[in-house]
């Protein structure tokens, strides 16, 4: 398709590349006594900044520019490279840049005039706090990196940008503060991430699946946000965010559970209500996973250890049920669980409505047809409730798809098997590593320093970091 060899650009020849691109504008001018033409996309570049250089170059400057020298010189500000290949012309041409082409010459010059479309900053929308920063990162990368480094002011702070792909080229930018931040930990990510040579990266969360230690596991090993606050404190406990082009959410690595179980608000209010909602955070995830399996599993099999008052109200509820608890919590979780998508999926008014109001109208109706009983209902709704309390929420949606195995084991095996299921739950948290460090580590409990800042919150101190 291209000429590899380093020959004479002409018009006829570039146009016959981009024949199928009804975007790629040629505009032919007058330089230095000879035909030239510039060649850009509509729409990508500054066009009213092309139209003035453009102006400038035929009309006031003309008498000025004598040599191909002063040529170059007159676009010195703009000028970023020259091609001298046809490929690499039309590379740089869909990358944004402008091309001028001097029939009868070996090279042309590339020109930076951007014209990126990018919407304004805003408050993070799936990380909402009650108080602190309302900034979240956008699409565009160059004004991420703005962000942090208008943020931080750290001379410490190392952006290093990478391209993958050959084709479409998508740029990722890893961050992370030298002073702080471990070499190997840094090779280790610059590494993964040049390995990397996928096309349609449209996402971090495409990078994230890419670069992660383990794919057969329902929890992400790898953090990732939208905050901006997020991804500066991330920076000063000596970790790396990786921010690509085109993606709101930042990258963080390594992580831990404790980790994303932390919300800002930990942090920006006192520390005795930090230390409480941290705290119901951790209790809130074993209830979404354990609740409904230790529920079927009393009924089912272990009823003996119900007290009588309760076991005779749960058999009151049960007497016109025609389904074990089993078949009835997959009824109900299922239900919630597409309300739950069908809210996220319809526009936002009529989504909140059909969540609120679905789910009460359809445990009711379930009710009274006797398909459920009403202490089902409650089960279900709290294990619903306490799953909505999960900061991160590609984690939560991982404790959410093992409540389902949870209630499996319960089902067949009892209390027995939701213990064991317990264990091979935790032992595989255990197992798992974020960039060669440990997901689960519990060797902070017995650490007095990171005890400060583990299952709670310990209140800070003036001179303490």
């Amino acid at each position: 398709m291209f000429n590899k060899g380093k020959r004479t650009f002409t018009e006829d020849s570039l146009k016959a590349l981009t024949k199928n691109q009804d975007d790629v504008q040629f505009t032919e001018i007058t330089i230095l006594s000879r035909k030239a033409f510039f060649i850009f996309i509509n729409g990508v570049i500054d066009y009213t900044e092309y139209w003035k250089l453009a102006q400038d170059l035929t009309s006031s400057y003309a008498d000025k520019i004598h040599s191909y020298d002063d040529l170059m010189h007159f676009f010195q500000p703009f000028l970023i490279n020259v091609a001298h290949k046809e490929e690499e012309l039309v590379t740089e041409l869909f990358d944004g840049k402008i091309a001028l082409v001097l029939e009868g010459k070996q090279e042309a010059l590339l020109l930076n005039l951007p014209n990126s479309k990018t919407r304004s900053l805003a408050e993070p929308t799936t990380e909402r706090v009650v108080r602190g920063p309302k900034i979240s990162l956008i699409e565009s990368l160059s004004d991420n990196i703005a962000l942090i480094r208008q943020s931080t002011k750290d001379q410490s702070t190392v952006v290093r940008k990478i391209k993958t792909g050959s084709e479409e080229k998508k740029e990722i930018a890893v961050v992370y503060n030298n002073n702080l931040a471990k070499q190997s930990l840094v090779d280790e990510v610059l590494s993964r991430i040049e390995k990397v040579k996928k096309e349609d990266i449209l996402d971090s969360g495409v990078l994230e699946e890419l670069i992660e230690d383990t794919h057969y596991t329902p929890f992400p090993q790898i953090q990732n946000t939208e905050r901006l606050d997020k991804v500066l404190a991330s920076l000063k406990e000596g970790r790396v965010g990786i921010i690509v082009d085109g993606s709101p959410f930042a990258l963080i690595a390594p992580t831990k559970v404790d980790m994303l179980l932390q919300s800002p608000d930990d942090y920006y209010e006192r520390w005795i209500a930090g230390s409480f909602l941290r705290l119901l955070r951790y209790i809130s995830v074993f209830i979404t996973v354990f609740l409904s399996a230790i529920y079927i599993s009393l009924v089912s099999f272990n009823s003996g250890m119900i007290p009588t008052e309760l076991a005779m109200t749960i058999a009151g509820t049960r007497q016109n049920v025609p389904f074990p608890p089993f078949i009835e919590a997959i009824i109900m979780e299922l239900t919630i669980e597409l309300l739950r998508e069908a809210g996220v999926r319809l526009p936002t008014p009529v989504g909140q409505t059909i969540g609120l109001v679905g789910g009460v109208i359809i445990g009711q109706a379930a009710v009274q047809a006797n398909l459920v009983s009403s202490i089902m209902v409650i089960i279900v709704s709290i294990t619903t409730i306490t799953s909505f309390t999960v900061p991160q929420y590609s984690f939560g949606l991982g404790f959410r798809a093992l409540r389902f195995g949870a209630m499996g084991v319960a089902a067949i095996l009892g209390l027995y098997g939701t213990t064991l299921f317990f264990i091979i739950f935790i032992t595989h948290l255990a197992k798992l590593t974020s960039f060669n460090e440990p997901y689960l580590d519990l060797r902070q409990l017995f650490n007095k320093k990171k005890q400060r800042d583990f299952l709670i919150r310990l209140p800070k101190k003036a001179g303490n970091n």
